[in-house]
């Protein structure tokens, strides 16, 4: 559960972690997956459930702040807060893209979150104070296993675990369900997602200082 706290600090590795209540139904009192990696100052979502955007306020964290976002599959207690995240950032004048990374049907759902608000933002633009329209703000990528994401903060590296092995006929191998390694210059943090028994997550999470699964 998030925690009221101060900006966040300015160097080192910090998580906190957003939500951590599984499957679809809402609960009174707990947020869907969602997680904060805060490093030397820089944001970085993973997973964004249903009440992302109040715990990211709870936390004392400034949405607006947020630019990368990283999802581990597409059931909806991972991604259901996505749009509201999104569109509040927007809300308050983002201007710079927000990035989101996750398996194939990203991009496709990022497009759907933008079609969604796009009614929204058109009256708030036409309502005065905003000016850039809200697709050129939202923008998902497609990646694959290896690594997806490095920038001077953080090297991320994805891996396909075994969430939705049980698949058979034409979904078998359709859906892909990705863990993530996140290597900062103090911390190794791996997040699996939802997954079974995986070899390649065991090898993911080998030497972290942190296995959030």
């Amino acid at each position: 559960m998030a925690k009221t706290s101060a900006a966040p600090s300015r160097t080192g590795t910090r998580l906190i972690t957003l939500g951590t209540s599984a499957g679809p139904p809402p609960r009174a009192h707990r947020a869907q997956s969602s997680n904060l990696l805060i490093v030397n100052g820089a944001l970085y979502v993973v997973d964004a459930g249903d009440g992302v955007a109040r715990r990211l306020a709870k936390a004392g964290i400034n949405v607006r702040e947020i630019g990368t976002v990283f999802i581990t599959h597409h059931h909806d207690d991972h991604t259901a807060g996505l749009g509201t995240l999104l569109s509040v950032a927007w809300d308050q004048n983002r201007t710079k893209p927000i990035n989101v990374y996750g398996p194939p049907r990203t991009v496709e759902l990022v497009r759907a979150a933008v079609q969604y608000f796009t009614i929204s933002a058109e009256i708030r633009i036409a309502d005065g104070g905003r000016s850039v329209p809200i697709a050129q703000v939202f923008v998902g990528h497609d990646v694959e296993t290896g690594m997806v994401y490095q920038d001077a903060n953080v090297r991320v590296t994805a891996v396909e675990n075994s969430h939705f092995g049980f698949h058979e006929g034409a979904a078998a191998g359709k859906h892909k369900s990705y863990s993530y390694r996140f290597e900062t210059p103090d911390r190794v943090i791996v997040f699996t997602g939802d997954t079974g028994a995986s070899d390649a997550v065991t090898e993911l999470a080998k030497g972290a200082d942190l296995l959030v699964s």
